[in-house]
C-alpha cells in the first residue's frame, strides 16, 4: 500500500522530476538508442516524462506502464503535449500486461540510493525476458553499486542529541534506532568526507541479468585501506549507470547533486582512523517483496565491530 499512496501523490514525482540531472540524462539516452519506428516499454512510467522523451526521440509508439492512480494524471501531460496518439496509458502491473508486439528499448528507472534496494530490478528482468526483442535495447544497461566509509558530521549531530539526556531523560532506546536506519539523499556527503576511496560492491548488466539471481540477496565483503588521519562514523553508498551508448549517470560524492545524493549507514560510534588502518566491511541486500528489502552491514576495524540490526527499506 505503501507504494500506491506515494508514487500515486504527485510530491513523490515532484523531487525526480525537479533532478534535472537525472531527467536531462534520461532524455540524452533515449535520444541516442530510440530510432524513428522503434517501440518502447517505460516500465514504471509516472508521470509520463520518459514516455515523453521517448515520443520526442521518434519512437513510434510507447507502451507507458504504471500499476498506480497517477496514469489519470500523465494521461492528462501526454495529452497536453501532444502524444496521446503515440504514447499508450496502461494501469496494470507490468507482469500482467499483454502488448500487442515485443518492443526495440525497455526503458525504466528502477534506480535506488545504492540502485537495488527498492527492489523493482526483478519486475524489469521479467518484462525484458517477456517483451524485448532480440537485439533490444534496456535502459539503464549496465550498473554499478559503490560503497566507502566515511565521516557524516550529521550523522555525528544526530548521535550527540540522542546521547546528551534531552530534557533530561535517557534516550539509548532512539540511539541505536539511529544507528540501524539509513539515511538517503545525503547530498552533504562529498569527496572531502570520505576515509578511504570508493569501492564496487557489485554490477548488474541489465541486458544478461538473470531473473532468478534479481531475486537472490546481494551481497558483498570489502576491505578498505584509510589514506588519511580521520573520524570515521558510517558507511555511504552509491551508484553508476550506463544510461545509453556514452552516457553515464553517476550520483558518487564528486557528482552534481541528485535527488538519490548518498546513502549512509551508520556505525554506532565514531572512530579515529590512522592512515594505514583496514576498515572491513560486510553488507547484505536482502531482497522482501517489490518495493521492499532489508539491508544489514556490518564494520571491523581492530578490535571494535559493529552489526547492524536488519533495516527496512520501502519505495517512498
Amino acid at each position: 500500500m505503501t507504494l500506491d499512496i506515494n508514487y500515486w501523490n504527485l510530491c513523490g514525482h515532484e523531487p525526480m522530476l525537479q533532478d534535472t540531472v537525472r531527467c536531462e540524462a534520461f532524455r540524452a539516452a533515449l535520444a541516442e538508442v530510440v530510432t524513428p519506428g522503434c517501440a518502447v516499454l517505460d516500465i514504471g512510467a509516472g508521470t509520463g516524462i520518459l514516455s515523453m522523451f521517448a515520443a520526442q526521440a521518434g519512437a513510434r509508439v510507447v507502451y507507458a506502464v504504471e500499476r498506480t492512480g497517477v496514469t489519470a494524471l500523465a494521461s492528462e501531460i501526454i495529452a497536453d503535449n501532444g502524444f496521446a496518439d503515440r504514447i499508450r496509458v496502461i494501469q496494470q502491473d507490468i507482469q500482467d500486461v499483454t502488448l500487442p508486439e515485443k518492443v526495440d528499448v525497455i526503458v525504466s528507472e528502477w534506480l535506488g540510493g545504492y540502485a537495488v534496494e527498492e527492489n523493482l530490478l526483478p519486475i524489469v528482468v521479467q518484462a525484458r525476458d517477456r517483451w524485448l526483442k532480440p537485439g533490444g535495447t534496456l535502459v539503464p544497461g549496465i550498473v554499478t553499486s559503490w560503497l566507502a566509509p566515511v565521516y557524516d558530521p550529521q550523522v555525528q549531530q544526530d548521535l550527540d542529541f540522542w546521547r546528551s539526556y534531552p530534557y533530561g531523560f535517557e534516550y539509548k532506546a532512539a540511539e541505536r534506532a539511529a544507528c540501524r536506519d539509513y539515511r538517503c539523499g545525503c547530498n552533504h556527503v562529498k569527496t572531502d568526507n570520505l576515509v578511504a576511496p570508493g569501492q564496487e560492491m557489485w554490477l548488474v548488466d541489465s541486458i544478461n541479468f538473470p531473473y532468478g539471481k534479481s531475486l537472490e540477496p546481494f551481497v558483498c565483503h570489502l576491505e578498505f585501506v584509510a589514506e588519511q588521519a580521520c573520524p570515521c562514523n558510517a558507511l555511504a553508498a552509491w551508484f553508476r549507470a550506463d544510461l545509453g551508448k556514452t552516457l553515464v549517470l553517476d550520483t558518487g560524492p564528486s557528482e552534481p547533486d541528485t535527488h538519490w545524493g548518498r546513502t549512509v549507514f551508520p556505525i554506532d560510534r565514531t572512530l579515529d582512523i590512522t592512515p594505514g588502518t583496514r576498515i572491513v566491511v560486510d553488507f547484505e541486500m536482502i531482497p522482501q517483496r517489490i518495493g521492499v528489502s532489508l539491508a544489514k552491514w556490518e564494520v571491523t576495524v581492530g578490535d571494535y565491530r559493529f552489526r547492524s540490526e536488519a533495516s527496512t527499506a520501502v519505495v517512498a
